[in-house]
This record gives C-alpha cells, sequence and structure tokens, in this order.
C-alpha cells in the first residue's frame, strides 16, 4: 500500500506543482516574446539548476491562434534550444553542433496546423525551416547559451536579445545575416 502511494504521489507532483516552470516564466512576460533570463546567482536563479556560465532566454509559446515561428542566430556549438511541456517534458531539441548553419529557423505547431498554409514565405524560404510538432497547445521553448569564456556574457545576451519568437503569421524579422529586401518608398500623397 505504501509503494503504490508513493508512485501516486511522485506521478501528479509536476501536475500539482504550484510553481512550475510555466507559472515562474509566465510572470516575467506574455506569451510568444522573448524572455531573457537574468544571470543565475546564489540564492536568485529563476529556475532550479541554472549554470552561473550559461545565459538563458525563453518562450512561452501559445498555438492556440497558430503556429509560432522562432529564429536565432547560434554563435557557436555549444548552444540549445530545447522545447517542453508546461510540465517540463522535453520533446524536442535543437543542438548547435548539430546545425549546418549559424541561423536557425524554427516553426512551433501542432500536428493540425499547416505551416505552408500559414506562412507567407515562398517554397525556396521553407527549405531552411525546422518544423516542431508539439503534442501541447502551450508550452516553453529554452534557450541555453553556454559561455565560452568569462568574456562572452554579453556576446551571449545580446545574441539571445536578438532572438525573435512570435506568430508565425506576423512579419517576423529576418535571420541574422539573412539578405533584407530594401525599404518601400512612401506612395505619393494623391491630389483630391
Amino acid at each position: 500500500m505504501a509503494g503504490l502511494i508513493h508512485v501516486i504521489a511522485v506521478l501528479t507532483l509536476p501536475v500539482l506543482a504550484p510553481r512550475d516552470a510555466h507559472a515562474r516564466l509566465a510572470a516575467l512576460g506574455p506569451a510568444n516574446t522573448i524572455i531573457q533570463l537574468p544571470a543565475a546567482t546564489p540564492g536568485q536563479q529563476v529556475m532550479p539548476n541554472m549554470a552561473p556560465d550559461v545565459r538563458y532566454a525563453a518562450c512561452l509559446f501559445d498555438l492556440s491562434d497558430g503556429p509560432v515561428r522562432l529564429r536565432a542566430n547560434i554563435p557557436d556549438e555549444l548552444w540549445l534550444i530545447a522545447f517542453y511541456t508546461p510540465i517540463g517534458e522535453n520533446f524536442y531539441t535543437v543542438i548547435g553542433a548539430d546545425m549546418k548553419r549559424g541561423n536557425v529557423d524554427l516553426i512551433v505547431t501542432t500536428e493540425d496546423q499547416a505551416v505552408t498554409d500559414a506562412t507567407g514565405d515562398s517554397p525556396e524560404a521553407l527549405e531552411n525551416l525546422v518544423v516542431v510538432n508539439s503534442p501541447v497547445k502551450s508550452g516553453i521553448a529554452l534557450i541555453r547559451a553556454p559561455l565560452a569564456g568569462p568574456s562572452r556574457g554579453g556576446e551571449a545576451e545580446r545574441a539571445l536579445k536578438a532572438t525573435y519568437c512570435g506568430r508565425q503569421t506576423a512579419a517576423a524579422p529576418p535571420a541574422a545575416g539573412a539578405p533584407q529586401a530594401p525599404p518601400r518608398p512612401a506612395p505619393a500623397p494623391s491630389n483630391p
């Protein structure tokens, strides 16, 4: 009987915990935006087990209104982008060392959402996208940027700040290093 109670308690504890990762991050910012976490110091950590030599950013994605796009410029192979359910179950990970390019362009979607219908990109641009099928409508994308040395903190923080997480159908900024279209001139005023 004690063993059964122990198993039930262990399995239900993550669901019943009032301050899970999703709740802690929701207090720091809205969904579908990048939330840059402060550097970990003794006694001052947003999440448990944060390393002081790693910079973190998170995006609480909400797929209720459609896919969400995450774009990042990964400066080195130590970076990691991991996707979690609200209770902390990892369902997808992108490792910097596995990427063939420094720019990561991800679309987070559920199985019933069509990526090609939601994006205004050309078919050629879709070739570089990584589609992440989420088992849940809301979750966490956590970006870890380990520092290659003590002087690299500013560089990692700038790269995290330039990361985009937002509505897939919104005009997402181009990934760092991508060519940009020239600005359109304003239309000339018409005389009635």
